[in-house]
């Protein structure tokens, strides 16, 4: 069956036939019976035929009470204006039809055919004319039983209307008390009408009855769950009682019953976005945006939502669905505009957004595009290092780290960064080096080694500028990289190039003052233990040279390493008391032997 689709406006000659039609002497209230919808276009027929005989039997059982357009006289305005006269239409057509006739109570809703029953969801929407209902039939065996069941409803409903359009007036009169003698006659036919329900509580309105009313416009919803009206009216009752959050509540489900009411959604979004209530903000906005894609408002909305909670939200699942719709609504704004790649704010944002959530992927993309942009940024080049150390490969990481030293040679903070890098990230296979330990065999060990070291040895030059920066915290950083590097060296039992890495530090670090404490002394301490523990394990070559050599420069050179490095092995003996006893034993031995060295090569006072 074709589908209609309605003109916003009918034919004049239509619409005049159709006054002709209502000019003669009838019922001031008009209805306008209309299909009901159906999921399965099988069901269309029925439908038809359902409503045919529910209009047909309405007409009969109330032609006192309400004037119901025949079908005759629809299929006539149809025909005028080019359509067939058994179609189905949708919601939005009814109302259009309607509003084109003048008549401002129409049916619709739907139709199922479960098994070998059909059921009805009828809903009627009406303005003054009181019929706004929603109602169900259930179990009808054919079209026909169904029609005349929605008809008996609709005949209930509309007496009972009658009353309730006799409470308006007697309230409007302040006849409160016959108003609700009105409403409740309206209840005897038809016992949760809207419309009567929505009476009363204007009544409790003037008696300043609140709860009253709350319950008023409770029973309207039962009587019509789809009334804007009644969630609108107890939605500001709510609000009247300083109950915003129900307030809210129910303006969400009014919303639900018209979701393409946009001043309503805007509305909630702002309120909800004042109150902090992000997510519930930003779902307004999400759902406005599948009905109407390409609403700016609603897009400018969503964003300014996702841009306040991914700053502020309090609460970190918000604040991380907040960044995260934040980032996609960014790459959907750069996807059509390529032009906000060149943009600088909208790449530090989008950038930082991403870090703010760990959202790897997200982060090196717009890294990568700020770096096509902006090649020659330090800032930009640093992070997209930054997003490839997240992401792995270490080695691209450095690439760019390396790019960004070689653009400002004097940023200490990025040398230190790629000392940081290597250290970091070389890691000695354990599992290996202990299956190797177990079988002492020392050929897998240096096999191990050897590569471990070639990965790890490079930072040492990147520490150099961080060991005579003027900035304390940066001297500081380095010291703490130069321990870690230095360990992992020691704890591989490369022992000569830890005694190299804890010289170093060492040496830089300078003399502890009387006293000191801090952070820079918690390093000195471990860098003294691994120092004296290298040093001690490494004397025998240096020891066996200068015994060869008989060379007193030589026996200077290795007095001092032997007294520096028990005072570091003193200093640092709390670190691991047993092992530093150990090494303390065997510095000793060596220091004894130092004066019988110096005799037998005539050497002057070391």
């Amino acid at each position: 069956m074709r589908v209609l689709r309605l003109l916003a406006v009918l034919t004049a000659g239509a619409a005049a036939g159709l006054a002709a039609q209502l000019a003669a002497p009838q019922p001031t209230e008009k209805l306008l019976v209309l299909p009901l919808s159906v999921a399965n276009a099988a069901d269309s027929a029925a439908s038809i035929a359902t409503m045919d005989a529910a209009r047909a039997r309405i007409i009969s059982l109330a032609r006192y009470k309400v004037n119901v357009i025949p079908k005759a006289k629809l299929c006539e305005v149809l025909q005028q204006s080019g359509f067939g006269c058994d179609v189905l239409i949708t919601p939005q057509q009814a109302e259009q039809l309607s509003k084109a006739l003048g008549i401002n109570s129409y049916t619709g809703g739907w139709l199922t055919h479960p098994a070998n029953l059909y059921i009805a969801k009828v809903h009627i929407v009406s303005g003054a004319s009181g019929f706004a209902s929603t109602f169900t039939i259930n179990g009808a065996a054919t079209p026909p039983a169904l029609g005349e069941a929605i008809a008996q409803r609709l005949n209930n409903i509309v007496k009972a209307a009658e009353s309730a359009r006799n409470c308006n007036e007697q309230r409007s009169h302040n006849a409160l008390d016959r108003a609700l003698a009105e409403a409740r006659k309206a209840f005897t036919v038809e016992p949760n009408l809207a419309a009567a329900w929505i009476c009363i509580a204007t009544v409790f309105e003037l008696k300043h009855q609140q709860d009253s009313e709350v319950v008023a416009y409770q029973g309207a919803l039962k009587g019509d769950s789809a009334n804007t009206e009644a969630w609108g009216r107890l939605a500001q009752t709510y609000m009247q009682k300083g109950d915003t959050a129900r307030a809210i509540e129910t303006f969400t489900q009014m919303l639900a019953q018209n979701p393409t009411d946009k001043n309503l959604r805007l509305a909630l979004a702002n309120q909800q976005l004042q109150r902090k209530q992000y997510i519930d903000a930003m779902r307004y906005m999400t759902d406005g945006l599948k009905i109407s894609p390409a609403d700016q408002q609603f897009s400018e909305t969503a964003k300014r939502i996702a841009l306040d909670g991914a700053a502020n939200a309090s609460d970190s699942s918000a604040k991380k669905a907040m960044s995260e719709a934040l980032l996609g609504i960014l790459r959907q704004e750069a996807t059509t505009d390529t032009a906000k790649l060149a943009d600088t704010n909208n790449l530090k944002l989008a950038i930082g957004t991403a870090q703010g959530i760990s959202d790897t992927a997200a982060y090196l993309w717009w890294a990568q595009a700020a770096h096509r942009h902006y090649p020659k940024s330090v800032s930009f080049v640093k992070q997209l290092a930054g997003a490839w150390l997240l992401k792995g490969p270490m080695d691209s990481a450095l690439v760019y780290y390396n790019q960004a030293l070689a653009l400002n040679p004097n940023d200490v903070q990025t040398s230190l960064l790629i000392a940081k890098t290597i250290v970091d990230n070389a890691v000695l296979d354990t599992t290996k080096w202990n299956a190797c330990q177990r079988g002492k065999d020392t050929v897998c060990l240096r096999n191990l080694r050897i590569p471990f070291l070639a990965k790890i040895n490079p930072a040492r030059q990147y520490l150099k500028p961080g060991f005579t920066a003027s900035d304390s915290a940066l001297r500081l950083t380095a010291y703490v990289v130069a321990l870690t590097g230095g360990s992992k060296v020691a704890q591989a039992q490369a022992y000569d190039d830890a005694y190299s890495w804890f010289d170093e530090l060492l040496t830089q670090m300078g003399p502890a003052a009387p006293g000191a404490s801090g952070p820079k002394e918690q390093i000195r301490a471990q860098a003294s233990f691994w120092f004296g523990l290298s040093s001690a394990i490494t004397l025998q070559g240096p020891y066996k040279h200068m015994v060869d050599a008989k060379s007193c420069p030589e026996a200077k050179v290795i007095n001092d390493r032997i007294n520096r490095s028990i005072q570091a092995m003193d200093l640092g003996g709390r670190v691991s008391p047993t092992t530093a006893a150990q090494m303390r034993n065997i510095l000793g031995q060596y220091a004894a032997n130092m004066p019988k060295v110096q005799k037998a090569f005539h050497c002057s006072n070391f």
